[in-house]
């Protein structure tokens, strides 16, 4: 387009013509970039606390849970949840069997078939869906040991288990309209548990031998 109609452009919006609007395109660009590397630095601070308080924490009781149970069940409250309970199944496969569920639907099933002498894993964002809240109410009645792992904030899920463990999860807007919020804390932490109850495993065969 002609310089001309660029600064036509500039007086609408205000300005006193295309230098001005340059400089003020400039400026948001910068800000926008700043915002970008203010939220990356956060979300690395974020994996390193998690990280420090993972490394912190007395996983003992739960690993003990998970070798002495007769079945676990792990239940993924949603989509990005169903993933990480795949992904969990997968990568204690050559270590522990782990069943799968997820959805809505799979809590019924859940409720009848879970046992005492079972462990069910119940992974849930922010620990208030009222589906999930239901489901580790009757969990709880029927005296199924239960583990969440939600966002490290107080809720009624983590209140209605026997043990809690926490994600540090980060949200920022992509517009508008949209929040991101990031499901690595999730494999961050099931690899963690992962190469951790090794570690148990190592430790529980050098005792008895």
């Amino acid at each position: 387009v002609s310089k001309a109609l660029l600064v036509r452009f500039a007086k609408k919006l205000g300005l006193s013509g295309y230098s001005e609007l340059k400089a003020r395109i400039k400026i948001e660009i910068q800000e926008q970039n700043g915002e970008i590397k203010g939220f990356l630095q956060m979300m690395t601070d974020s994996y390193h606390k998690m990280m420090d308080d993972l490394n912190k924490k007395d996983l003992s009781t739960f690993f003990e849970r998970l070798y002495t149970a007769k079945r676990v069940f792990i239940y993924g409250s949603g989509s990005s949840q169903a993933r990480v309970t795949s992904e969990m199944k997968r990568i204690f496969l050559p270590v522990r069997e782990i069943i799968s569920m997820h959805g809505h639907d799979m809590c019924y099933p859940l409720k009848k078939n879970a046992q005492k002498d079972d462990l069910v894993i119940i992974i849930s964002l922010g620990g208030e869906t009222q589906h999930v809240v239901e489901l580790a109410k009757v969990l709880r009645t029927q005296g199924v040991p239960m583990v969440s792992i939600t966002r490290l904030t107080s809720n009624r899920l983590a209140s209605l288990c026997d043990e809690n463990l926490y994600i540090n999860s980060i949200r920022f807007p992509q517009n508008d309209q949209i929040e991101y919020e990031s499901s690595t804390p999730y494999f961050i932490l099931i690899e963690y548990l992962y190469l951790s109850y090794q570690n148990y495993l190592l430790s529980k065969n050098e005792c008895t031998k």
